[in-house]
């Protein structure tokens, strides 16, 4: 079976999954920012995929890495960054196992790609990677499907027609493991190529975490917690029943 984002990663950009990127960039990163009261110089932005969000900070005059394990996203990142005019550091890497050269004044993670991280003890390397890479005072932003997300609100509708056009089909497919939390979610996508129709498939695989596992993992790398929040404009506290949590942690300075 094909890695995740390699097919999908050109549908991904074209299609309505990027109205998530650009409402964090537009919206929500500026309100955390507020509501922080801090205004980074350096922000290093993990799992960027095709960079919306890395290169809207930079067009903001941040010094901004972006880093992503899809090569496939990044050359889109590259791409759309030439279109805009701005200059993002791109880096091809395991954001569980990131080891930069700089220092960055906060660093981000959003669209539940944290979930993608299966192992419990990947996810707290990556947490421990992220407080290495902050400088002392710095935020580390960023969301991740709860349990109930994936085990409740994504099983609602098992099966999906996403898109239909003349030159393409899109199919998804969701499943719940409840005995190691984790959630599949297969596409199935028809291409038309010419006057021929191609068949494409990929599975993207995601775990929920407990958030009492989650908050000592930040612990442990050094971090402390600030916001944990089922709706981040509001700042409304993480109810049983959201499906998506965002947090906020601090590196102490």
């Amino acid at each position: 079976m094909p890695q995740p984002y390699q097919r999908f990663a050109r549908h991904y950009h074209e299609g309505h999954y990027t109205q998530f990127a650009r409402w964090v960039s537009e919206t929500v990163f500026p309100h955390f920012q507020q509501v922080l009261s801090f205004q980074p110089q350096s922000l290093l932005d993990l799992a960027c995929g095709t960079g919306i969000f890395a290169c809207h900070m930079a067009a903001k005059g941040l010094r901004v890495t972006g880093l992503d394990i899809s090569p496939q996203m990044l050359e889109i990142a590259r791409e759309s960054a030439r279109e805009n005019g701005v200059s993002v550091s791109w880096v091809q890497a395991d954001m569980s196992r990131l080891k930069l050269a700089e220092r960055f004044d906060c660093v981000t993670c959003f669209f539940d790609s944290l979930n993608y991280l299966l192992k419990a003890e990947e996810l707290a390397r990556a947490f421990q990677a992220v407080s290495a890479h902050l400088n002392p005072g710095g935020w580390f932003i960023f969301d991740m499907n709860t349990i109930y997300g994936l085990a409740v609100s994504w099983q609602r509708f098992p099966y999906n027609l996403i898109e239909d056009t003349a030159d393409y089909l899109e199919l998804m497919g969701t499943s719940y493991d409840y005995e190691l939390n984790i959630a599949d979610v297969r596409f199935i996508m028809f291409e038309r190529e010419g006057e021929r129709w191609s068949r494409y498939e990929e599975v993207h695989r995601e775990r929920g975490y407990h958030l009492d596992d989650i908050l000592l993992m930040l612990e442990q790398a050094g971090l402390k917690t600030g916001h944990v929040l089922g709706e981040p404009l509001t700042l409304r506290p993480l109810a049983e029943s959201d499906g998506r949590v965002w947090i906020t942690a601090q590196k102490p300075g």
